[in-house]
């Protein structure tokens, strides 16, 4: 049940109304998104708007009819479990990133699977 006179969630800083998961800046109690929140903990002042805008206009080419979410720059692939950035800054699947990370080059694109395989679940042990 959801409480009336509940408040919806804006961030002080960007003003977004939606993220993973809601912070709060350590001196004032303010509630943060969890982009603003990260960078205030680790640079101990706030985000700065050029790094908001930014951010606002790599989302907007996804928004609406453009496609279904991010793309791989590298394999093309729309489903991942994780996005990733390669060392130029663009957006990669977990894949192809994580490959990069310990092979040090790119994933050839024959490695690219026609599915996304979900994680495998722990298997229950009996005793």
């Amino acid at each position: 049940m959801v409480d009336p006179g509940a408040s919806i969630k804006q961030c002080y800083n960007c003003g977004t109304m939606s993220t993973p998961l809601w912070r709060r800046d350590p001196t004032t109690q303010r509630i943060l998104c969890n982009a603003c929140g990260l960078y205030q903990h680790t640079r101990h002042e706030p985000r700065p708007q050029a790094l908001i805008d930014a951010e606002n206009e790599q989302e907007d080419p996804h928004m609406g009819g453009g496609g279904d979410g991010p793309q791989c720059s590298h394999c093309f692939t729309r489903k991942t479990s994780v996005w990733r950035r390669n060392k130029d800054g663009e957006q990669v699947c977990n894949a192809c990133g994580v490959y990069y990370r310990v092979n040090g080059r790119e994933r050839p694109l024959s490695m690219t699977p026609s599915k996304v395989k979900p994680r495998a679940k722990h298997s229950q042990l009996e005793y």
